[in-house]
């Protein structure tokens, strides 16, 4: 490959004369202006051969970013179907405990509700016995009552009678014979 090096060694290099050769001085000339051009071929060369190790420098390390990212999107991507997992766990876990807190509120509920059930029967049936017994009473007192007025009322004629003989007057009423 061609350097500045070679270039040097043909800028330095002497070639023989003859009499019928071209013009020293120009061929001179020709020379330098073609070592001058390929110096900067050369240069030029370098330069580009440089910009294209730190192009592929830069396609290395966007190579390497583009694999950290893909490794980072899997992460990702399976850090959010853990939480999508987690969270449904946890949700038909929550809603399981709904369930069972519901059913434990029912029955709580239910047997309240029976027994209030229960307590209203039994004052029912109370309020019921107390009620029979009462008129039971009543019609025991009404039947005494009746029986002590059926007593007084007896009672009654036989010292209207009593009076009346005594008094003389058959038709005499107990007013009468008071006053």
């Amino acid at each position: 490959m061609l350097d500045h090096t070679k270039l040097n060694d043909l800028r330095g290099r002497e070639f023989g004369k003859s009499l019928r050769g071209y013009t020293p001085g120009e061929v001179d000339d020709f020379i330098e202006s073609l070592l001058f051009e390929a110096g900067q071929l050369v240069d030029t060369i370098g330069t580009l051969t440089q910009k294209l190790r730190d192009v592929e420098g830069e396609r290395e390390e966007l190579k390497r970013h583009e694999e950290q990212l893909a490794a980072t999107l899997v992460a990702a991507q399976s850090t959010a179907e853990e939480w999508r997992t987690i969270a449904k766990t946890e949700s038909e876990q929550i809603v399981r405990e709904g369930h069972l807190k519901a059913e434990e509120i029912l029955q709580h509920a239910q047997k309240e509700a029976e027994d209030l059930l229960r307590q209203a029967r039994d004052k029912a049936r109370f309020e019921e016995e107390k009620r029979s017994r009462l008129s039971h009473e009543t019609s025991l007192t009404i039947a005494r009552l009746k029986g002590e007025l059926a007593s007084l009322q007896e009672a009654m004629e036989r010292w209207e009678q009593g009076t009346r003989s005594l008094t003389g007057n058959p038709d005499a009423t107990h007013k009468e014979i008071l006053l």
